[in-house]
């Protein structure tokens, strides 16, 4: 056997799909594309809030009713195994090696939307920034991992600081549905000039929507022209 074919059968060992561990024609890709055809898909959502809806419209009626700051909300799935549990490993195991598997779906997500409804890319690619003290404990922000591979492929910027979360806010867990929403509505600021910029915004789990909303109202107080929203999964509450 020639020592070139040898070292491919060897590496082949290691390339495996890290949801079925059958080997992998594409190492970089992690997942293959049966585990990606397999993956729990949704019905019919909103294309703004990607919650199921029933209506004949791509918007649902609580869009309609009061319609989010931000643009259009692309997710890959709900918040359900197995995705569920690989975001787990991400965040709490540290397995960060994940991160270019999982920003490969959701850059999928949405370029199946813009196959569909003709999206622009953006101008710049950002993500919701960590509190500091979770981000001095896990040492990363799982949002900034996922968003750099997504920046690259689209060939834009990406602006991982553009957003900063102000640390003298009360606990969102102490707080009813109604403070919840006043507080995070004064968490974030943007610090940079968006004039007729457009955003994509990355995070890994989308579930009321409220801190997305206080972003995206930030981003367009500084002049983005739009703001799409780009996650792994989102809650069906």
């Amino acid at each position: 056997m020639l020592p070139e074919t040898f070292l491919q059968i060897s590496l082949l060992n290691f390339m495996r799909c890290i949801l079925c561990d059958m080997p992998l024609f594409l190492s970089h890709h992690s997942i293959c594309s049966q585990c990606v055809k397999n993956l729990p898909k949704f019905n019919k959502v909103c294309h703004q809030c990607c919650l199921p809806h029933s209506l004949s419209t791509d918007i649902c009626y609580r869009c309609r009713a009061k319609k989010p700051y931000w643009d259009e909300l692309i997710a890959v799935s709900e918040y359900i195994n197995p995705l569920k549990k690989l975001i787990h490993h991400l965040k709490f195991y540290r397995k960060i090696e994940l991160n270019t598997a999982l920003a490969r779906l959701m850059f999928l997500a949405w370029y199946q939307r813009r196959e569909v409804d003709a999206l622009i890319k953006p101008d710049l690619v950002t993500c919701v920034p960590l509190h500091h003290i979770r981000y001095w404990s896990r040492g990363f922000n799982q949002a900034e991992l996922l968003a750099q591979p997504i920046a690259r492929w689209l060939n834009r910027d990406f602006f991982p600081y553009l957003l900063s979360r102000k640390p003298t806010v009360q606990d969102q867990k102490n707080l009813s549905l109604t403070e919840r929403i006043a507080n995070v509505e004064t968490l974030f600021m943007c610090h940079q000039d968006l004039s007729h910029k457009s955003v994509m915004l990355i995070d890994d789990i989308v579930t009321t929507g409220n801190t997305i909303n206080a972003i995206s109202q930030q981003l367009k107080k500084c002049g983005a022209t739009s703001v799409h929203i780009v996650c792994l999964c989102r809650t069906v509450l």
